[in-house]
C-alpha cells in the first residue's frame, strides 16, 4: 500500500474513531444539536417542507442524474470501446462503483438495518415513542430505514466526490476564481443536505458525520483500484 494512500485511510479511520469516541462519551451532543431545530409545537416540520425540501430534492435529483449518466457512459464504453468514452470509461466506472458500494451497499444494506437507531423525530426527547441510542450502540428501536447513518448525506457526499472527479477530468478550462467558485458550490451540496436532514429531525449530527467519513473512505479505497491513481 502506498504511503499516501495509507495516510488517507489512517486519517479517515482516526476521524471515525474520534466521532464514535466523542459521541460515546457525550451522547447528549446529538440531542443538543437536534434540539436547536426542534419546536415543541411544530416539531421539526418547518425544516422538512418548503424551500428546504425543494433544495434537498434538487440535490437528490442531481445525484440521480449523475449516476444514470455514469451508468450509461459505462455501458456505451463497453458497446463502443473505441469512441471518445474510452479515455474516461474508468472515471465513469469509478463513479458507479462509489454509489453502489457506499450509499447502496454499505449504508442502506448493511449499516441501517444492523444499527437499528431511531431517528430524532422518533425518540421520546422530541415527542416520539422510541428510545435514543448513541451511535456506538446497536439497538432494535428501528426495523427499517433507520437513522444510522444518513443515506441522503452519503449520496450527497458521493455526488460531491463524483463532481470533483469530473471537474478534474473535464474541467481543464475552468481555472482561477471560477474553478474556486465551482468547488465551493460542490462542497456546499453535502453540507446543505446534512444540515437539512438534521434540522428536519431525520438524522443526528453523528449520523451525518459518519456517513461523510464512510463514503470518503470508500472513495479513497476505490480510486487506485479503478483509476489506478492515488487520491491527491
Amino acid at each position: 500500500m502506498r504511503a499516501d494512500l495509507a495516510r488517507q485511510i489512517g486519517l479517515l479511520a482516526a476521524l471515525a474513531a474520534l466521532v464514535f469516541g466523542t459521541f460515546g462519551l457525550w451522547p447528549g451532543l446529538d440531542l443538543w444539536v437536534s434540539g436547536w431545530f426542534f419546536d415543541p409545537a411544530a416539531g421539526f416540520a418547518p425544516y422538512a417542507e418548503g424551500g428546504w425540501k425543494v433544495l434537498r430534492l434538487a440535490v437528490w435529483r442531481l445525484s440521480e442524474v449523475v449516476l444514470v449518466v455514469s451508468v450509461l457512459a459505462v455501458l456505451a464504453g463497453l458497446i463502443a470501446p473505441r469512441t471518445a468514452l474510452r479515455a474516461s470509461r474508468r472515471l465513469w466506472l469509478y463513479i458507479v462503483a462509489l454509489y453502489l458500494l457506499a450509499p447502496g451497499l454499505l449504508v442502506d444494506s448493511i449499516l441501517k438495518p444492523l444499527w437499528g437507531r431511531a431517528r430524532p423525530a422518533q425518540v421520546t426527547e422530541f415527542g416520539g415513542t422510541l428510545a435514543f441510542t448513541p451511535p456506538h450502540v446497536l439497538s432494535q428501536e428501528c426495523t427499517r430505514n433507520c437513522s444510522f447513518v444518513s443515506g441522503e448525506v452519503a449520496g450527497a457526499v458521493a455526488l460531491a466526490v463524483a463532481l470533483f472527479a469530473l471537474l478534474d477530468h473535464f474541467g481543464g478550462r475552468i481555472t482561477g476564481p471560477m474553478r474556486a467558485l465551482v468547488q465551493a458550490i460542490i462542497l456546499l451540496l453535502p453540507l446543505f443536505v446534512a444540515v437539512q436532514r438534521i434540522a428536519a429531525g431525520r438524522h443526528f449530527l453523528s449520523d451525518a458525520l459518519l456517513a461523510t467519513i464512510f463514503v470518503l473512505l470508500c472513495a479513497v479505497l476505490l480510486k487506485p483500484l479503478i483509476l489506478r491513481t492515488p487520491w491527491r
